[in-house]
């Protein structure tokens, strides 16, 4: 073979090389440093707004039909101090009826959100298959991203829109199994209405979600992963921990329904990896 048909193929395998290495670092990367055409920019004055809307006292009619009143301060709490730490802004809204909620989900939607990251909403309350209860009637859980589709929030347009559910969504209880031993451009473009939402669930359609004292096993350790990760991990790897939490640390103490558990889910839409940090404090 001609020494420069050698040479060619040396310096194109040397250019291959270093591309694949790139690659390889890429996929490497060290935790908190990702690759940035695949996140979400979260270098705003405000990281979001996040929404927190508490029910814990229902109309005399949801009362005759056994939706009784529900406990959730720490809950609150918790919420509160973790959303403000990651940089949101808080609203409380409590034991509102399905107008008022439709009406602050829609004039939330209205607002300049070109200064935020993403918007939270985190819903507290009795619920079922498909919907969750305002302080007088169901409110369908679909209807909570309406005002924020498409052409709808334009200010919110390619930015993450997250919703958080506590409530049953069904009368079943898990049982469990016991385990064997051994065993944004400037450019103009289109995106699905669908995308950049998330729904994450205290549990899987038709089944129960466990609360105690003030306390939702969902919410609580919703709140413990996302203040030991915000830091360092994207979203859907601290939500991954949230459904290890639940499924492994608690079991239900009860006279009528002991030694249940529960497994939250999550639905992501998102199209790039979300950190809560700014990236470039982490570089």
């Amino acid at each position: 073979m001609h020494i420069s048909q050698c040479t060619a193929r040396s310096r194109n395998y040397l250019q291959l090389s270093r591309v694949q290495e790139r690659q390889l670092q890429r996929m490497n990367s060290p935790l908190g440093k990702p690759d940035n055409s695949m996140v979400y920019n979260m270098n705003y004055k405000q990281k979001g707004l996040c929404l927190i809307l508490c029910m814990e006292t229902f109309h005399k009619d949801l009362k005759e039909k056994g939706v009784g009143a529900r406990n959730s301060k720490n809950d609150k709490e918790e919420l509160k101090s973790i959303f403000k730490e990651m940089g949101f802004e808080v609203r409380l809204e409590e034991n509102k009826t399905a107008h008022d909620i439709e009406k602050l989900l829609t004039d939330i939607a209205k607002e300049d959100h070109s200064g935020r990251g993403c918007f939270a909403c985190v819903v507290m309350s009795h619920g079922d298959e498909d919907f969750f209860y305002a302080s007088d009637q169901e409110y369908k859980i679909d209807a909570l991203a309406e005002p924020f589709r498409g052409e709808e929030c334009k200010s919110l347009f390619g930015k993450p829109k997250l919703f958080f559910i506590q409530a049953c969504r069904g009368t079943k209880a898990d049982s469990g199994v016991v385990k064997d031993a051994g065993c944004a451009t400037t450019t103009a473009y289109k995106i699905p209405t669908e995308c950049d939402f998330l729904y994450s669930y205290a549990t899987p359609l038709g089944y129960f979600a466990w609360k105690r004292d003030g306390e939702s096993w969902f919410i609580q350790s919703l709140c413990k992963m996302l203040k030991e990760n915000w830091q360092k991990r994207d979203l859907l790897q601290i939500l991954t921990r949230v459904n290890n939490k639940v499924a492994y640390d608690y079991e239900s103490d009860s006279k009528t329904m002991n030694g249940k558990k529960q497994m939250p889910c999550f639905l992501s839409l998102l199209t790039k990896e979300l950190y809560f940090f700014h990236k470039t404090d982490q570089d």
